[in-house]
């Protein structure tokens, strides 16, 4: 009698199949696992912000309406982008594989992308792999600044100027060790250093970057962390511009809105993520 019960229990307890034999204790894991999911769906778009984010822009929701996410790799060509003064642009950008890549020219600065639009706040998501040596950067808050471009640079022809994420390889690009760290990957550009204990990836495996611009405020990220962040309106961001190269353009970096520009500088750089989060004030 308790054989045959046995039996009949096991017949309860596992679903047969001639090819598959699955236990109702797995298939309850399997809807568990559905289940939870289901109420968090973002966590398998690798084009979503992170999980954890909601601690690190909690501020920024309770200041700003965040629209969707847009990418700014475009779907085919280069849709969305420009060079500078609205031309064509002539550097050796492609699209592949849904990357948006600099071939690299190794011949100068003629090659930037200018997006076509303005942005004034955002949250700037993005991930790029880099050449060896590898030098690039993300411009935001992009302006005409006249003639003043000339002087700060003569080997630039055009004018125009404007905040940069540093893009470098620091093990093997020796501008990464210049100017007190100001010049290294993550940093502002000739003006704030990032972080020393930054946590850097080396040239050939990715790197996450994100910038926000969030009316006087900014901030710079690199791989989850903070490695940087500055007021517009301080006495920090004053006298960090007034010793920078930049200091003879005037109102540097006060423009409210501004184009975004992905630096060509003659090296080979692969952008696997572009993503924008535009920021209205409450």
């Amino acid at each position: 009698m308790k054989k045959n019960q046995l039996q009949n229990q096991n017949k309860f307890n596992t679903i047969k199949n001639p090819q598959i034999k699955i236990t109702l204790n797995q298939i309850s894991i399997i809807l568990i696992a559905g289940f939870f999911f289901l109420l968090n769906p973002l966590t398998n778009f690798s084009d979503e912000l992170p999980n954890d984010d909601s601690k690190n822009l909690q501020w920024l929701n309770d200041k700003f309406d965040v629209s969707e996410p847009v990418s700014l790799i475009p779907q085919k060509n280069l849709d969305g982008w420009t060079a500078h003064y609205g031309k064509e642009p002539k550097g050796k950008w492609i699209t592949k594989n849904g990357n948006l890549i600099c071939l690299g020219t190794k011949s100068g600065l003629s090659g930037d992308l200018v997006s076509k639009k303005e942005y004034e706040n955002f949250i700037l998501d993005f991930e790029w792999i880099n050449s060896k040596g590898g030098n690039s950067g993300i411009k935001y808050k992009l302006k005409d600044f006249g003639q003043i471009g000339g002087i700060i640079n003569q080997n630039d022809k055009f004018t125009w100027l404007g905040c940069e994420y540093q893009i470098l390889d620091d093990e093997n690009n020796r501008e990464g060790k210049n100017n007190k760290g100001k010049n290294s990957a993550a940093s502002l550009y000739t003006v704030i250093a990032a972080d020393k204990n930054k946590k850097l990836n080396p040239n050939g495996q990715p790197n996450a970057g994100r910038i926000i611009v969030a009316n006087e405020h900014v901030e710079h990220w690199l791989n989850g962390e903070k490695v940087l962040e500055y007021n517009l309106n301080s006495n920090d961001w004053k006298s960090a511009y007034e010793k920078s190269k930049f200091a003879r353009a005037e109102n540097f970096a006060q423009n409210k809105s501004g184009f975004i520009m992905l630096q060509d500088h003659g090296n080979e750089i692969t952008f696997t993520k572009l993503i924008i989060r535009e920021l209205k004030s409450k």
